[in-house]
C-alpha cells in the first residue's frame, strides 16, 4: 500500500512550489513538513485556484508563540492561514493553510479522530513536501493507514461483493456529509474517485484482500456503522461551524475567502458590507442563515 501513497507523489505544479517555499519562509525553521492537497492538486496548473497545504510543526508555540492563539490551535484544530504573494512574472498566487503539530497529524489522520475530517480527506491523493527522509516515511504510512481507516469505516454499509470503486464513493460522500459542503456530496465523491479511478481499485484489492475488515452486507454491524457516521454528522457541522467562524476571525481575508469558496461550489454570491467584513464574527449567524436561505449549503 505504500508504494500506492509513493506512487501520488508526482512533482508539484510551479505555483505549489513558489507557495510552499513562500509557506516556509513565513515561518522561519518551524515547518516540518507540508502536504499538498484539493482540487488545485487534482486540476493541475491553474493560477487561479486556491493553494491548499496542511502546514506540520513541531509545535503550536514555534508558529503563534504563547497565548490565545496555541491554545485555540491545540483546543480547535487545525488553525488557518491565508498567505497572497506575486510570482515573477507577476501572477497573483493565493493559498489557504492549515497547521497542525507532527503529533496531532499522524494520531488523527491514521484514525484516532472520530472525526473523519483529516482521514477521509489524506484517503485521497496528497504530495508530501520534507526533506526529511523519516518525516517522509512517516507521512506515508499515515496516508496509507488513512485509506484503511476510511475503508472500515464504510466497510459494514457496502453490498456484496464489494465494487472497486464503492468504498470510495461511499466514504468520501459520507465524510463530505459531516460538513458544511456547498456542493452535493455524491456527485463530488464520484468525480473524486473516477478520476483516480485506477488508484483506487488498486487501494480496494490490497485493503480488502489483506485486512482484517468488518464483513460487508452485515446488518448488525451496518446499523453501529450507520450509527457513527450518523454521530458524526451531528458533532461535525456544529465543529464546522466553529472552525470557519475561527477562521473568518483568524486570518486575514477570511469572510472573503469562505463567500468565494460558498460561491465557486454553489453559484450563491452574497454581497457583504464593509462592517460585516470587518466582525464576522459578530455577523456570522445572520450571514449563515442568508446563505442557508438562498441555497448554499446542502
Amino acid at each position: 500500500m505504500r508504494e500506492i501513497i509513493r506512487a501520488d507523489q508526482l512533482p508539484l505544479n510551479q505555483a505549489a512550489v513558489i507557495m510552499a517555499d513562500a509557506i516556509r519562509a513565513k515561518h522561519p525553521g518551524a515547518v516540518r513538513a507540508l502536504v499538498f492537497y484539493g482540487s488545485a492538486l487534482r486540476m493541475g496548473e491553474r493560477a487561479d485556484k486556491m493553494l491548499d497545504f496542511y502546514v506540520i510543526v513541531d509545535n503550536y508555540r514555534a508558529i503563534h508563540g504563547f497565548g490565545l492563539k496555541q491554545l485555540a490551535s491545540f483546543l480547535i484544530p487545525p488553525s488557518v492561514h491565508f498567505l497572497e504573494i506575486r510570482d515573477a512574472d507577476g501572477v497573483r498566487l493565493r493559498s489557504k493553510y492549515a497547521i497542525v503539530s507532527e503529533k496531532a497529524f499522524h494520531r488523527r489522520t491514521r484514525g484516532g479522530a472520530f472525526e473523519s475530517m483529516l482521514w477521509a480527506r489524506f484517503a485521497q491523493p496528497a504530495t508530501i513536501i520534507t526533506d526529511d527522509p523519516d518525516v517522509y516515511n512517516s507521512l506515508v504510512d499515515t496516508l496509507a493507514l488513512a485509506c484503511v481507516k476510511l475503508a472500515r469505516e464504510v466497510a459494514p454499509m457496502l453490498d456484496h461483493p464489494v465494487q472497486p470503486l464503492d468504498p470510495w464513493v461511499r466514504g468520501l460522500a459520507e465524510s463530505y456529509r459531516t460538513e458544511l459542503r456547498p456542493e452535493t456530496p455524491g456527485a463530488r465523491a464520484r468525480e473524486i474517485a473516477g478520476r483516480f479511478e485506477a488508484r483506487y481499485r488498486n487501494l480496494t484489492a490490497l485493503i480488502f484482500a489483506e485486512q482484517s475488515l468488518p464483513p460487508t452486507g452485515n446488518g448488525v454491524a451496518a446499523a453501529l456503522c450507520r450509527m457513527r457516521w450518523f454521530l458524526r454528522r451531528v458533532i461535525g457541522k456544529p465543529a464546522g461551524a466553529v472552525r470557519v467562524l475561527k477562521a473568518a476571525a483568524t486570518f486575514d481575508a477570511g469572510l472573503d475567502y469562505i463567500l468565494e469558496k460558498v460561491e465557486s461550489h454553489s453559484g450563491v454570491k452574497l454581497d457583504v458590507s464593509e462592517n460585516e467584513r470587518k466582525h464576522p464574527v459578530l455577523h456570522a449567524p445572520v450571514l449563515a442563515w442568508r446563505l442557508f436561505r438562498a441555497g448554499a449549503f446542502r
